[in-house]
C-alpha cells in the first residue's frame, strides 16, 4: 500500500512554506508580466501608437523611457520577492545543518535505500532537490545581478547569468503547475488532508485503510 505524504507540520514550517509561496508566486507573475504585457517594448510601441492616434508624435528613445519608468514600481516588487526568497532559502540552509533536522538530499537517500521504498515518494523528493539547487542558483545570479555596479561585473557576465536566470523562470512556472497538480493527486489517492496539515499543522494522523485482501501465501502490505 502507497504511504502516505502526510505528516506533523510545525508552525515555522508552515509560516515558512506560505511566505515561500508568496515570494514564487510574486516573483513568477512580476517576471511573466516584464517578459509579455509589460516588457518595454511591448509598451513603448502601446505608448507610441496611442499617441499617433491622438495626433502627436513622441521619439522612440523617449516612449521607450517612459515604458521603463511606467513599470519601474512592478520590477520594484520583483527586487522585494527575489529577497524574501533569498532570505528563506538562506533560513532552510541552516536549519538543514542544525543536529536532529532533515534536509532534501539526505531525505532522498534514506527513502532509496528503504527497501520497501515508494517511487513516488522518490520523485517527490528528487524533485525537491532539483527545486533547491536551480532555486540557490535564481537567488545567487539575481542577488549577483541587483549588485553588479558594486561587484563590477562584466556585462558579458551579467548578460550570461540573466540569460540562464530568465530561462529558470519557465521551470517555476513548470514546478509550481505540477506541485499543485501533485498535490490534488495526493488529495484524492493516497494522503487527503494534505493541504490541510500545511494550514493547520496536521494534528490527526490519517485515518487508517482497511487492508486489501491478499492471496494466500502473499506477504502483508508494508
Amino acid at each position: 500500500m502507497e504511504r502516505s505524504l502526510r505528516g506533523r507540520r510545525s508552525l515555522p514550517l508552515r509560516i515558512w512554506h506560505w511566505l515561500d509561496v508568496i515570494a514564487i508566486f510574486g516573483l513568477l507573475g512580476t517576471g511573466f508580466l516584464r517578459k509579455t504585457v509589460m516588457g518595454w517594448r511591448t509598451m513603448a510601441g502601446a505608448i507610441t501608437s496611442g499617441l499617433e492616434e491622438a495626433g502627436t508624435t513622441v521619439a522612440p528613445e523617449v516612449a521607450r523611457k517612459i515604458a521603463v519608468e511606467i513599470r519601474t514600481p512592478m520590477w520594484d516588487l520583483h527586487y522585494v520577492f527575489g529577497f524574501l526568497l533569498a532570505g528563506l532559502l538562506a533560513l532552510r540552509l541552516v536549519v538543514a545543518v542544525l543536529p536532529g533536522r532533515s534536509s532534501v538530499l539526505p531525505d532522498l537517500q534514506r527513502e532509496l535505500a528503504r527497501p520497501d521504498r515508494s517511487w513516488h515518494h522518490v520523485l517527490v523528493k528528487a524533485g525537491y532537490v532539483v527545486f533547491y539547487a536551480l532555486t540557490a542558483y535564481m537567488v545567487a545570479s539575481g542577488v549577483l545581478m541587483y549588485f553588479k555596479g558594486a561587484l563590477g561585473l562584466s556585462k558579458d557576465l551579467v548578460g550570461a547569468l540573466k540569460s540562464a536566470h530568465e530561462l529558470l523562470l519557465y521551470f517555476f512556472g513548470a514546478f509550481v503547475v505540477l506541485h499543485v497538480v501533485g498535490v490534488f493527486v495526493a488529495e484524492l489517492r493516497g494522503s487527503p488532508g494534505l493541504v490541510s496539515d500545511m494550514i493547520h499543522g496536521g494534528d490527526h494522523a490519517p485515518a487508517a485503510r482497511a487492508p486489501a485482501a491478499q492471496a494466500p501465501g502473499a506477504p502483508p502490505s508494508p
